[in-house]
């Protein structure tokens, strides 16, 4: 696997990052020599300044404390990928893998193995838990997303090596219903550092230590003991500065608003939060919307949603037979649990 580095540029904003995992998607063949099985693989880690990142399906208001973020200097934006609302800050790790394959469950589970991986080789029982999520102790330390794009597959996740958890409380707005999913009361007690878990078994680890510790894990060469790496030109900054600019449309970040007649939230397991918005003329569906923290494997989800049920009367057995069999493009889902939302 390929370790992409920067030159000096200094720290920038976290949609930069993104928009440098699109780049290298983008770049991937000129950048990365396939391996021994044909297949080419990137990685790299940053850091940000205290940031939310809210899921491509979110709504902003309702999953980050705007006043707190905009009182204390916290950034906020919108990423491409699904899952759920996540802080940042100098104490979390941030960590990107790109690879060529369009196998998104594989690629995804694949990853998240390796994230395991890499803490349990540093004595820490880590797991991989649910559909994204890495454990210690039954707390989290890293949580994961993915891209879907049409040659390949960008995975990203955190990993919290000494976040500031205050916060990271103060600025994120989880559901009650995410919460309690966990088996928790709170956001602050499903989370835990990384710093303090190597404490407790004897292994203190500075932060540019483990640093460096991922970027080996995950790319030195078996053969040569170094790292493989290549780093990026200035003409490729600038590229990377042109594909920011959609993550800065406010447009983008705001997201799609539109008035319904009803809304409907519940959780599937294995799959996410969903909340479904139909407008209706009548008793007859017009309009549908879905938001929530789920993990699309195909662009369009809404789209297939709508298009399936719009000009059906809000029955059930008419919503049942349209959506019979019916793969909206959703990690997890039969979409038959959508009719147990709306019909709960």
């Amino acid at each position: 696997m390929k370790h992409i580095a920067l030159p000096e540029i200094g720290q920038q904003r976290l949609v930069w990052y993104l928009a440098m995992e699109e780049f290298v998607a983008g770049n991937l063949s000129a950048l990365v020599s396939p391996s021994a099985t044909g297949e080419r693989e990137a990685f790299f880690i940053w850091q940000v300044p205290p940031t939310v990142i809210f899921g491509r399906n979110q709504v902003m208001d309702a999953e980050v404390n705007l006043d707190y973020c905009k009182q204390n200097n916290v950034y906020f934006f919108r990423r491409k990928s699904g899952g759920g609302c996540v802080y940042a800050d100098m104490g979390n790790v941030m960590l990107s893998y790109v690879c060529d394959s369009t196998d998104v469950g594989f690629t995804f589970s694949r990853f998240i193995s390796r994230v395991e991986l890499a803490l349990r080789r540093i004595g820490l029982d880590a797991r991989a838990s649910g559909r994204n999520d890495v454990m210690i102790g039954g707390k989290k330390v890293s949580g994961n997303a993915f891209t879907l794009l049409p040659k390949g597959s960008i995975v990203h996740g955190t990993m919290m090596y000494n976040v500031d958890f205050d916060a990271l409380e103060n600025a994120i707005t989880p559901s009650a219903g995410k919460v309690a999913s966990k088996g928790v009361n709170s956001v602050r007690s499903h989370v835990t550092n990384i710093k303090k878990e190597l404490e407790a078994v004897g292994r203190p680890m500075d932060l540019e230590t483990f640093k460096d510790y991922l970027v080996r894990f995950f790319c030195i060469n078996p053969e040569t003991g170094v790292v493989d790496r290549t780093v990026l030109t200035e003409k490729d900054l600038a590229e990377i500065d042109r594909l920011e600019a959609a993550y800065l449309d406010p447009d983008f970040l705001n997201g799609r608003h539109h008035s319904y007649s009803l809304e409907f939230d519940g959780r599937v397991e294995g799959a996410g939060e969903f909340k479904i918005k139909i407008g209706l003329e009548g008793n007859i569906i017009r309009t549908v919307g879905l938001e929530g923290d789920f993990f699309q494997t195909a662009d369009g989800a809404e789209g297939k949603l709508e298009a399936a049920i719009k000009g059906l009367p809000l029955e059930k057995d008419a919503i049942c037979s349209a959506l019979a069999n019916k793969d909206l493009g959703i990690m997890g889902l039969d979409s038959q649990k959508l009719i147990e939302i709306i019909f709960k």
